[in-house]
């Protein structure tokens, strides 16, 4: 339990990947460019409804025999035919239907074109209706526009520099097909502005704001990388008697391992012993292994809102520049040889974790757990680098100064323990367990940082 800590990011994969992951391949250039000059100006062309319907009608008969196939080139065929119908079915403005076919092309390579049309279909349902039934549309294309930004950023093959897939977004968003214009923009880029209109009124965009105008002003670069430094400095502060709680416990079971290794090594071969005698012995000493997980659970919450607060407010980080970083709403990638990499945040971040991990490692009752120990070590920080690669900077930069107030605070509380050790004339290694203290020792450890009230001397 005293490595759930390092665990968290983990546990939390689920939400960063949902959130902010890739969500498929983009759409190539030149299906773009069929899509964007030949086929859906065809649809676009059709000047009556018998047209539309006669035009639909062929779509569903070439779409019927492949609907189901497993072939690659089948399912790309199927998948674009499905596009083309739900754009026919909203030129005839059934735009349920539309929605209901967008979202069966969504889960193919056509799904980045698939969610702007279903963004752009729902904001217009949203703004023909009322009550519930607005806040139901405006949901739908909330859904679809956090899938499209979704995408992953990728080397802009004319420039070289980096930015997100290109999709197609039609001018205007839904209405008759006179002067239709089909503008081909940056997916990203496109979905972060809409989701802004939305986010404005949610209490992590307005503290988030309020905390850019606090540190100089939304017209400022440094203002935004002074807001993140200072809600890991609050974030830190807020947590660091669950922090404390949560270390001293872990050292209280560090002094305890002697002991265990005792204990393993009597009841070797009866498992069911070992367990009652190990909880007779936390019980005896007072010390709870639950209590080195509890506080970090606790602290869950506040890594979660600052996520979402980062994430609502990523529009606003388009732009702010920081050292190589052209934008903190872009993931912290370089590109080596056409292919995107870690960037020197990322790594500095899993350096951070490398050493904090050592800082508090304990001793391993076997070979086999110090082996595994030493190798989960040094995975997972690799592991979280490539995890978090497609999350944006900002978070990086918040979570790599959180990591290393976290760090330091870990350094302090040790501190006292690696004195002491020095001056008996004992090296701490992390390879060989400390002697058990006394149970007053492991109680005054195992309950937290809080100082006792002295007192009042009676006059």
């Amino acid at each position: 339990m005293k490595r759930l800590w390092f665990l968290l990011p983990i546990l939390l994969l689920p939400l960063l990947a949902g959130c902010f992951g890739a969500q498929g391949v983009p759409l190539s250039q030149d299906r773009l460019r069929e899509l964007r000059y030949e086929q859906l100006p065809e649809i676009d062309r059709l000047a009556t409804e018998d047209d539309i319907q006669a035009y639909l009608a062929s779509l569903e008969t070439s779409l019927a025999p492949i609907a189901d196939s497993k072939d690659r080139q089948f399912q790309a065929k199927a998948a674009r035919m499905r596009l083309l119908i739900g754009y026919c079915r909203e030129r005839l403005d059934h735009l349920n239907e539309a929605i209901d076919w967008y979202q069966e092309a969504a889960s193919s390579q056509y799904g980045s074109v698939a969610y702007i049309r279903i963004a752009q279909v729902a904001e217009h349902l949203a703004q023909q209706t009322t009550g519930k039934s607005r806040e139901s549309w405006e949901k739908e294309a909330i859904r679809a526009l956090e899938r499209a930004a979704n995408y992953p950023i990728q080397i802009d093959p004319e420039s070289g520099g980096k930015r997100g897939p290109l999709v197609l977004v039609r001018r205007p968003a839904v209405g008759p097909a006179q002067s239709v214009e089909w503008l081909s923009v940056d997916v990203r880029h496109y979905a972060y502005r809409e989701l802004d209109q939305y986010y404005k009124e949610r209490l992590s965009y307005r503290i988030f704001d309020y905390l850019v105008r606090f540190c100089g002003g939304e017209d400022k670069n440094h203002s935004y990388l002074l807001a993140i430094a200072l809600i890991a400095v609050l974030a830190k502060l807020i947590t660091i008697p669950l922090s404390a709680a949560q270390f001293r416990s872990m050292h209280a079971m560090q002094a305890l391992q002697p002991e265990i290794k005792k204990l393993q090594e009597k009841y070797k071969n009866a498992k069911q012993q070992l367990a009652r005698a190990q909880m007779e012995l936390f019980k005896a000493h007072k010390v709870n292994p639950a209590s080195s997980c509890l506080p970090m659970l606790i602290q869950m919450p506040i890594l979660i809102w600052v996520y979402y607060g980062i994430r609502h407010f990523v529009f606003r980080f388009e732009g702010v520049s920081f050292l190589y970083l052209d934008s903190l709403a872009n993931p912290d990638v370089i590109s080596i040889g056409n292919m995107l990499w870690p960037g020197p945040f990322l790594l500095i971040y899993g350096l951070s974790m490398y050493f904090s991990q050592k800082l508090i490692a304990t001793p391993a009752a076997t070979p086999e757990q110090q082996q595994q120990q030493k190798l989960m070590t040094f995975m997972m920080p690799v592991l979280l680098v490539f995890i978090l690669k497609g999350l944006p900077a900002a978070f990086i930069l918040y979570w790599l100064l959180q990591n290393i107030l976290m760090t330091g605070h870990q350094y302090l509380i040790m501190r006292p323990q690696r004195l002491a050790a020095a001056t008996a004339g004992v090296p701490p290694s992390p390879s060989e367990p400390l002697p058990a203290p006394p149970p007053e020792a492991l109680d005054k450890l195992s309950q937290g940082t809080r100082p006792r009230k002295k007192k009042k001397k009676r006059r």
